[in-house]
């Protein structure tokens, strides 16, 4: 997955600058950014390192995820389609 992440990030930072995605998704998603930001986690990384880590990973595909699901295809197709042409 390592080598996707950073068509996954332009094609999230294209969603959310896009007035077509529903702004519920894209709160989601924002959410889900300062939740991993947050220096207050629900599972401290320090008290417990390998599943304080996961939990922040979880939340981050989660709100993914969301973003995705309400995002209309079409649009989401057309984001998809423009990151697969060679830019210019």
């Amino acid at each position: 997955m390592l080598p996707h992440l950073p068509k996954l990030a332009r094609l999230i930072s294209r969603l959310i600058r896009d007035a077509r995605v529903p702004v519920f998704g894209k709160f989601v998603f924002l959410m889900g950014i300062a939740y991993v930001i947050w220096p207050a986690d629900l599972i401290p990384d320090l008290l417990v390192p390998v599943i304080g880590s996961l939990d922040d990973v979880a939340v981050l595909l989660l709100c993914t995820r969301y973003l995705f699901y309400t995002t209309p295809a079409a649009v989401l197709q057309e984001h998809l389609s423009a990151l697969k042409s060679p830019q210019p």
